[in-house]
């Protein structure tokens, strides 16, 4: 099961690179069996190391099997400490396998009186199957009793290694007779019983009517001894010497498992894995005493000058606060409503809390006595492990603490807040000293702490939207749309509908006859994706239109129909969140609404982004870093072509395609040009061969000489990919210039899928999470400079490498001053840093 739980479930890994999807998987199937009660008896049994009974009888014995992957191996220590955390008994015993050592358990078991599952989904152990005696199989649940043996190997359990005698098994190398087949063995196994009653009735083979009775009967006789070895070694012994008195089944030992937790990074190993219910809150709960007190009682507390650590917590829904010290846990059922204005006038302390950009907006909090005095675990976790799936204090705690915060009624809510608090307080400086001790908490600090509370207003202030072009957009979409739907009905010869992959497979492959050279074909056909339909509306009418129509339609429901419904209709302004904490590389996303990815090639995105306009009297100006991974690029590697160009500013896309084409610059086209930048591009995020093939539609070869001659022309970009691979291997992660951290446990995986992706992810991570930090470290630069001169000018958004402002009329070229010498000066790089400037009334218009 520990093998299958390895194959079936992703490759996850901790922090620290151990794989762990084995022991997740295999812990998820015995805390199921756990449930099902205190009074069910659970033996965990594996296999000893060194030979066994059945390599003594054939040194063949299994010996074709591969390997066992490295990956797993390195788990299974850690399965050696979860079975007995649990509390469940794990038997090994030298010289047999533990084939063996459950069925003679499993026997001992059925003699005393018990039902026995026999948890696995191996095949072979179906002869152990009896009245009262089942196997189970929990990954596909799957049982099997005497029935399903039967129609598995066409005779009774019992009789099951009568079977393999002849037939053999090829997974464990069991020989069996040669030329006896499945089909055959168990053909004479039905009609015979038993190898010894076959052999001594050879002569009626001839009368069981199989085809080549004669060459069945020359085989059986060649093979005797093949056959009488073959069912010793799939025989599972029930003589074993251990008896079922010995092993117990214990309450789980939670420190243990708390522990574990910890070490594997399982985030719900007490919850969805253990199954752990409320009454563990409630003990939790009991062992931290809490005071409610009143909203006023609970100000009053917060405003006095107090030593230590202070923390508040704002429940989803802002319903409830709590406050914790060394001393005492206070909690409150309610938000006061001037608590914002009490943390704002604090001066002493440190807050630690969960959220602190949600809280900035529950509470009208700017500052809390500037910013380093907040601290915030959804941050500080995110700097410490930007890969993990997610950093809520529920998550943090189930994590670290091995703790399942379940739901609790109202009458049990202050008490269950409180106990978050105290957690809360005492998980935080944890966090932060974890930071101090590698090097991080300059970074959290510095950059991503004091970002929350500028993230928080450019929410809060949103970006003006004309519901009118909205509108208009979104029925002219919809009316090419429906044109477009007629061309399509037409040119197939029927309706139908567009959306349906089937439909549309069966109009273009079927009835079309459209090529299906090179179409992905997956479990229910031939593909009908982007790509395929991309490349079919070349050379195809339908499927151009059909391309079209798709676009259209997207359009519409996501950005026409999706603004729409969240334009705030007080102000007519939409109100997108910042995302600080999910981007692996660092960098900054947008929801509800994206508006990091609304479209600019087409002129139907165009129209889309001409709906944002600016208040009466104000325009928008966007700052945009020029190339600047590339410069990132160029400062890293301290190739002497690339810095030489961007020193010379000269178009680093005509200088690359001068350099890869062996042409002086002023002969390259226009095409050649294009071509370098796929390729500049495709270069730093790690673009092979075959990727720059199909984006340059040239053959492979010819785009493994380029990215050959592009590495030969800028050697010191090669160095240093293979030097920050070589780092990675060793320290297990990258970095940026400013010390943000990726671990890229894969970067040493034995699968090369997984290595390779590692890889691509290794070198472009360190040039985005550069420019990533950049872009962050220009917003509070910028931001510091507004507020500290007075500017009239709201930043609103930052898209990529991109500031959007919003500033009075007058005030935009002032504005762009500033934030230009602010941009271009706030690191100090090889290259110089180059920012260009637009304007305009809508972000349509922008020039």
């Amino acid at each position: 099961m520990f093998f299958r739980a390895f194959h079936a479930l992703p490759p996850l890994t901790n922090r620290s690179g151990l794989p762990t999807g084995a022991v997740y998987g295999f812990t998820s199937m015995l805390a199921k069996l756990l449930r099902e009660g205190p009074d069910v008896r659970i033996i965990v049994v594996v296999d000893a190391r060194g030979k066994t009974f059945r390599s003594e009888i054939d040194p063949q014995y299994k010996a074709n099997r591969s390997p066992t992957p490295p990956d797993l191996v390195a788990q299974i220590p850690w399965i050696k400490k979860m079975v007995p955390a649990l509390g469940l008994p794990l038997v090994e015993v030298a010289g047999v396998e533990a084939d063996d050592v459950i069925g003679t358990l499993a026997t001992q078991a059925r003699e005393l009186g018990y039902a026995v599952d026999i948890v696995t989904s191996d095949k072979d152990m179906m002869q152990l199957v009896e009245e009262g005696t089942q196997l189970v199989d929990t990954m596909h649940n799957r049982v099997s009793r005497g029935p399903e043996v039967e129609k598995k190997f066409g005779v009774p359990p019992a009789q099951v290694v009568e079977v393999q005698g002849l037939m053999g098994d090829s997974v464990d190398n069991i020989p069996g007779v040669k030329g006896i087949g499945e089909k055959t063995a168990k053909r004479l196994i039905e009609h015979f019983g038993s190898l010894e009653d076959l052999y001594d009735g050879l002569d009626a083979i001839a009368d069981l009517g199989l085809r080549g009775a004669a060459g069945i009967r020359k085989k059986l006789e060649a093979g005797k001894t093949d056959a009488w070895r073959s069912r010793i070694l799939a025989t599972i012994r029930r003589d074993v010497d251990v008896s079922l008195d010995d092993f117990h089944r214990r309450e789980p030992n939670r420190d243990s498992l708390a522990q574990l937790s910890a070490e594997l990074e399982f985030d719900k190993i007490l919850g969805e894995i253990l199954g752990a219910d409320s009454s563990d809150d409630a003990a939790l709960v009991a062992a931290t005493p809490v005071e409610l007190v009143s909203a006023e009682a609970f100000v009053a507390l917060v405003a006095e000058p107090v030593a230590g650590a202070l923390c508040v917590l704002a429940e989803e829904g802002g319903e409830a606060c709590g406050w914790a010290s060394a001393e005492s846990t206070i909690a409150c059922d309610s938000i006061p409503t001037n608590l914002g204005k009490v943390l704002s006038a604090r001066t002493g302390g440190e807050i630690y809390v969960e959220g602190w950009g949600a809280l900035i907006h529950r509470l009208g909090v700017v500052e809390a006595g500037g910013p380093c005095l907040v601290h915030d675990l959804r941050i500080a976790s995110y700097v410490l492990e930007p890969a993990r799936r997610g950093h809520t204090l529920a998550a943090l705690l189930r994590d670290r603490q091995g703790i399942s915060l379940s739901e609790e009624d109202a009458a049990t809510r202050g008490d269950r807040v409180g106990m978050m608090a105290c957690k809360t307080l005492e998980l935080g400086p944890t966090l932060v000293a974890e930071l101090e001790d590698v090097g991080l908490a300059g970074l959290y600090r510095d950059m991503e702490m004091p970002l929350v509370p500028i993230l928080a207003a450019m929410e809060a202030r949103g970006i003006g939207v004309s519901v009118e072009a909205l509108e208009m957009a979104g029925a002219e979409f919809a009316q090419r749309a429906l044109v477009l739907e007629q061309e399509i009905y037409e040119i197939a010869g029927e309706e139908f509908n567009i959306g349906s992959t089937k439909q549309l497979r069966r109009i273009l492959f079927e009835k079309l006859e459209l090529p299906t050279k090179g179409v992905k074909k997956g479990k229910t056909g031939l593909s009908v994706d982007a790509d395929v339909l991309a490349r079919l509306a070349k050379e195809s009418p339908i499927a151009e239109r059909i391309v079209e129509h798709r676009t259209l339609s997207k359009l519409n429901s996501t950005y026409v129909m999706g603004l729409l419904a969240l334009v705030d209709r007080s102000n007519s302004r939409v109100h997108t969140h910042f995302n600080q904490t999910v981007a692996a590389t660092g960098r900054l996303s947008s929801s509800d609404p994206n508006l990091q990815n609304i479209p600019v090639r087409t002129e139907e995105g165009r129209r889309i982004r001409g709906s944002f306009v600016a208040r009466d009297g104000w325009v928008f100006l966007a700052a945009d870093y020029s190339q600047i991974e590339l410069r990132v690029l160029a400062h890293l590697t301290e190739d002497p072509v690339l810095v030489e160009a961007f020193l010379a500013g000269e178009d680093i896309h005509r200088r690359t395609a001068a350099e890869v084409y062996d042409v002086d610059p002023v002969f390259v086209s226009a095409d050649m040009r294009r071509q370098a930048k796929v390729i500049n591009f495709g270069i730093l995020y790690g673009m092979g061969s075959h990727r720059l093939s199909r984006e340059l539609g040239i053959p492979r070869a010819e785009a493994t000489g380029i990215i050959e001659r592009y590495f030969q022309r800028y050697a010191k970009v090669q160095a240093f990919a293979d030097r920050v691979l070589e780092q990675g291997r060793e320290r297990g992660y990258v970095e940026t210039m400013m010390g943000r951290r990726r671990y890229l446990p894969d970067l040493s995986s034995g699968q090369p899928g997984l290595r390779q992706a590692a890889e691509r992810m290794a070198w472009n991570s360190p040039i985005q999470g550069t420019a990533a930090d950049i872009i962050k470290l220009s917003m509070l630069a910028v931001e510091k400079r507004l507020l500290g001169e007075g500017f009239q000018a709201d930043m609103l958004l930052q898209v990529h490498d991109e500031l959007f402002f919003e500033v009075p009329e007058a005030a935009a070229e002032p504005l762009g001053v500033l934030v230009r010498e602010e941009m271009e000066q706030v690191v100090s790089l090889a290259v110089p840093l180059v920012t260009d400037l637009k304007k305009g009334r809508n972000w349509s218009e922008m020039s």
